[in-house]
Formats: structure tokens, sequence, C-alpha cells
């Protein structure tokens, strides 16, 4: 059988990726991709530089991708959702992917990033946890929790994001019990729906981590769970499509892991690593 390269996390110029939808589809093709998926960030009015703007627009983009490459390459139309901006209607989108990108304050109305710029992060953890990193860390995991539970997505993105400012532990100790404990729970409390988990290569392309999301011990707890595990590049241009998937595939071999899922044909498939 032919290897099945596919990918469901990718973002266009209709959100913060660069590259037009044409421009990505055409990239992937001459890789050899089989399955491309489009992954707009949701839309949401206090996300506006980085989420679909146009959403009517992007979904006729990919559609018409869909005819352009019938029968020569499988193409969808995703969305990146995120917890605090569900969409509208899901059944207009082929999966969705599972995300935490901000924290909502109610007591005043403010939405603070998780992975924006340190300052930011910085302004969230004085501001709306009184200075307190680990009660961040836990609603965090608890807002990724019930993001799996209530939404039910096709595939959880980058699970551990809350590090991505973090690389040289400026806001917490990622191997302090506390980290571990939030984030191994919420794990465990996602497993119940069996969602497909994704080793996200987007930090280590735009250089903000040294390795993928999520970090290895979670990795290995997922093997240990029978937890399943997909690769996305999270690619905002033509040249991160499939970013080092190999690599992706021979940590995951370390770890012990003996099969990735991938989307083909509308559905996520086994396939073994070779």
């Amino acid at each position: 059988m032919k290897p099945i390269l596919a990918d469901l996390h990718n973002h266009s110029n209709f959100c913060d990726g660069r590259d037009t939808p044409e421009q990505m589809a055409e990239a992937a093709y001459k890789m050899g991709f089989t399955d491309l998926g489009f992954s707009g960030h949701s839309h949401a009015e206090f996300d506006l530089p980085c989420s679909v703007r146009d959403v009517p627009g992007y979904l006729a983009a990919v559609h018409s991708l869909q005819e352009e490459y019938a029968g020569r390459m499988n193409i969808y139309c995703g969305v990146e959702q995120d917890f605090c901006a569900p969409v509208d209607d899901r059944s207009a989108y082929d999966y969705l992917i599972g995300a935490v990108h901000y924290f909502h304050s109610s007591a005043d109305d403010i939405y603070y990033p998780v992975d924006s710029s340190a300052e930011e992060l910085a302004a969230c953890i004085s501001e709306m946890f009184a200075g307190q990193p680990y009660q961040m860390i836990r609603r965090f995991y608890e807002n990724s929790t019930e993001n799996v539970l209530k939404y039910r997505p096709d595939l959880v993105g980058h699970f551990d994001l809350i590090v991505k400012n973090n690389a040289d532990g400026r806001f917490f100790d990622e191997d302090d019990k506390r980290y571990r404990y939030s984030a191994i729970e919420a794990l465990e409390a996602c497993l119940e729906l069996a969602p497909v988990f994704e080793l996200n290569m987007g930090g280590i392309y735009r250089r903000y981590r040294e390795t993928p999301y999520p970090a290895t011990f979670l990795l290995k707890e997922l093997l240990h769970r029978g937890g399943r595990i997909a690769l996305s590049a999270d690619a905002h241009a033509t040249e991160a499509l499939a970013f080092r998937f190999t690599d992706a595939k021979e940590l995951l071999r370390d770890i012990g892991f003996k099969s990735i899922w991938v989307w083909h044909n509308g559905a996520f498939v086994e396939q073994g690593l070779n």
C-alpha cells in the first residue's frame, strides 16, 4: 500500500497563515500528499488578526479546491476551534481540531492569549491569576478537558500549548509535580472519549520550542493508556508542510509507539511506523 501523507492542521491567509489555500494545496500535491486539511482558526471578534475573518469565503475557497483536486488529492475543510470561540455550525466542516488559545476573565470581560507573547502571558498570570502560575496551569488543563468532553473534536491540538513561552522555565517548572499532575489528570479525562492527539511540530518550526507538543512525558502517558497520535505540522506557510515528520516518527518509535493515525478518505486510519 502506498504510504499516506496526510495532515489536518494547516492554515492559510484566511486566518494567520501566510499563503493562500491555492498555494498550500499546490505545494502539498507536489510533495506527494494524499490528504490535506485546512483548519482555519474559528472566527472570534476578540481574535480578528488570527482567526478566520471571512468564513463564507474560507469555506468557498476550500470547497473549490476539493473539486479541483478530486481524484488526485483529498482536501478537507476543517476548523481549529478555540475553546472560547465555538463555531455556529459544526456540520459546515469536515472535521474539528479542539484547542485552547485563550483564557476569558468574566470579571472584566478580557481575553488573555495563551500562546501570544511572553509579556501577555505574564499579564495573564498577574492580573487573572493573582501572580500564581500553577493556578493558571490548572485552569488551562481544566479548559482543555472541558473542550474535549463538550465539543468532542476529531483531533486534540497542541495539548500542552501553555508551555510555548516557557522554554527557559521563565514562568513555571515543567518538572514540578503541580504542573505534571494537572497535565496528566487532563490527559486521562480526555482519553475517556478516545480522541486522537496530535504531535505538533509547529513550535519547533517557528523556533518557540526545541521539542514538539505534547512533551515526552505526556507522550509516554498517552502510550501507556493506549492513546492514539497523529502527526501535525501546524503549517502556516508552504515550506512548513510536513515539517520534520521523519524526526517526529523517530521520536514516537523511540518512545514505543508502533503506529500513528492518519486522516484518509474522511476518517482516521492506523498506519505502522516504518
